[in-house]
């Protein structure tokens, strides 16, 4: 029910008598159900109603009626189920997704709706998944752990001759095999001159000793995501090497300490990136310290020098401070901090001092 109140009070807070919602991932946040086709209402009053069809229609039954919903399996199209909805109850005004929702899907709902008009909800929908409740981040931890136990099994597999198609192939199976629902997002593992790259591909190179290798990867659990990065180095680093990754720890740790319920995103930006310039490699920096995650990878609120908004209790941020140089290596440390109402938790446990595999 906590869900379906926040959303009838969005409608309310904006003056509006519902909310339309069709987007996959608001879907998810309104009902609980990960992977949900269809359409949900809630009206400012707080009656919900959850369309779907009969792929969906029995598991919804189930996983959704308790959180306060009505469950139909529409015998005419969404819009018109929304049409014959707002006649009901005297509905004339929708917050809708337009930050996701098609022209072509918005011009469907708006020749069906005669009468109602559609108000664009902005961020609102955003804004609401930026705190997460405890299931959210309990889910983010499961995830986190499967990634991290997935890491551990395969750190004795990255050695020389070892291709980085075949390690991130072997990454993804192995949190398969753990639980996770999918990939957060395409591994990122790379090694070599390959590292400098923030979002390289993994190709057929062989890992070489010398090389720092660069893993960005994250697990899913109930929708939810997870992202961690870890560089580790095989069979030596140099002193450039060395020099470059306890500097980037250090910016990281920085971020971390900065990083409170209040402080703005920039200056928590600014408290990694002041490290990173002080020790003269500030033009190797280009992406911002870190973002929000949940049921999308990336969500606001983000630590970045552009984001002036203050962070809130309940925010989950990722601090991942990087040095890229190009045509010879890269580094990033990526961990994910949730400020919880009684003190801030790192929820990442994986080392990050420098390993040499």
């Amino acid at each position: 029910m906590e869900r379906l109140n926040k959303l009838a009070a969005m409608a309310r807070e904006l003056n509006c008598d519902g909310v339309l919602i069709t987007e996959g991932e608001n879907l998810c946040y309104a009902t609980g159900f990960v992977g949900l086709e269809g359409m949900v209402l809630v009206t400012a009053a707080g009656q919900g109603y959850c369309f779907t069809d009969s792929r969906y229609i029995e598991a919804a039954e189930k996983a959704i009626r308790p959180w306060g919903y009505q469950v139909i399996q529409p015998e005419e199209s969404y819009p018109e189920c929304v049409r014959q909805l707002c006649g009901e109850h005297g509905l004339r005004t929708l917050l809708f997704e337009d930050q996701a929702m098609t022209v072509a899907l918005h011009a469907r709902y708006g020749a069906a709706l005669e009468g109602v008009s559609l108000v664009p909800a902005g961020e609102a929908f955003s804004q609401l998944r930026e705190v997460k409740e405890e299931v959210e981040v309990e889910r983010i931890v499961a995830a986190q752990r499967i990634a991290e136990q997935a890491l551990q099994e395969i750190l004795p597999l990255i050695r020389p001759g070892a291709v980085e198609r075949e390690l991130a192939a072997e990454l993804d199976y192995r949190m398969a095999r753990l639980g996770s629902t999918g990939v957060s997002f395409p591994t990122i593992f790379v090694s070599g001159a390959k590292s400098s790259m923030p979002h390289g591909t993994p190709g057929d190179k062989k890992i070489e000793a010398g090389d720092f290798v660069t893993i960005d990867f994250g697990a899913m659990v109930g929708g939810y995501h997870s992202d961690m990065t870890r560089t580790f180095a095989v069979g030596y680093a140099t002193d450039e090497m060395k020099k470059v990754y306890s500097t980037v720890l250090e910016a990281q740790l920085a971020g971390i300490e900065a990083l409170e319920a209040g402080v703005p995103g920039n200056v928590v930006d600014k408290a990694a990136r002041d490290i990173i310039e002080k020790a003269g490699y500030g033009s190797c920096f280009g992406h911002g310290l870190g973002h929000s995650l949940g049921l999308n990878i990336h969500e606001n609120p983000r630590a970045a020098k552009s984001y002036t908004r203050p962070f809130v209790t309940g925010n989950i941020i990722t601090i991942e401070p990087g040095i890229y140089i190009p045509g010879s290596f890269g580094v990033r440390i990526e961990d994910m901090v949730y400020l919880g109402a009684d003190k801030k938790r790192n929820l990442t446990a994986f080392p990050k001092d420098l390993c040499i595999l």
